[in-house]
């Protein structure tokens, strides 16, 4: 009789479940490690974005590389900042951006933004000019494959001064900047971070 008295005591017991001060343990507990573990993962997310937005930005010049050393003739990838988006497109250099199809301009990671302060890539307008008021950035290249201003230009007739670095930011990574660079007259390309110290007034090299 005791026996039995014992077992439906234990399953009582069992089937009542946590106290409210368990309940309220494990509550203040997720609660806890949630609060420590959202900005970590707030911040994973957007080094994720930017570094994701900086590898299509290179292989969007890659690609506009290969196509103008395929076809023999002047490709560029361009770029510009929609509101809080960066949006690409890669076409060939007598189709000025004005006239590219929307379809044909992808957008980057959300909250990415062009670093105007650490980007040398100058300014054109809607038309493929060069203006200093304009919101285009590009990358051209000949049909060598090599990074130019103007696209009849032969390699190393503008090659040195359209080199350049084009450079990407989040606003809640201060220190975050990532480019790509064009760091050759043949067209080579590299991906560079933020460093410590500057150098030519410049932290992304």
């Amino acid at each position: 009789m005791s026996i039995h008295k014992s077992f439906t005591s234990r399953a009582t017991a069992s089937a009542a479940g946590f106290t409210v001060v368990e309940l309220l343990t494990i509550v203040l507990i997720l609660g806890i490690v949630s609060a420590v573990s959202a900005p970590a993962w707030q911040m994973f997310i957007n080094h994720y974005r930017i570094k994701t937005s900086v590898d299509r930005a290179y292989q969007a010049m890659v690609t506009a590389r290969s196509n103008a050393k395929c076809d023999k003739i002047a490709w560029q990838a361009s770029f510009k900042q929609v509101g809080n988006i960066v949006q690409i497109a890669i076409h060939k250099s007598d189709t000025p951006p004005a006239t590219v199809p929307p379809g044909e301009w992808k957008s980057l990671e959300p909250d990415i933004q062009i670093n105007p302060n650490e980007t040398t890539f100058v300014l054109f307008n809607e038309q493929n000019e060069y203006d200093k008021d304009g919101a285009i950035r590009r990358a051209m290249f000949n049909f060598q494959g090599c990074p130019v201003y103007k696209s009849t230009d032969d390699c190393g007739l503008t090659s040195i001064r359209a080199k350049g670095t084009f450079t990407l930011s989040h606003p809640n990574l201060p220190k975050g900047d990532r480019c790509v660079i064009i760091s050759t007259i043949l067209g080579h390309k590299r991906i560079a971070q933020r460093q410590k110290t500057a150098q030519d007034d410049r932290y992304c090299y």
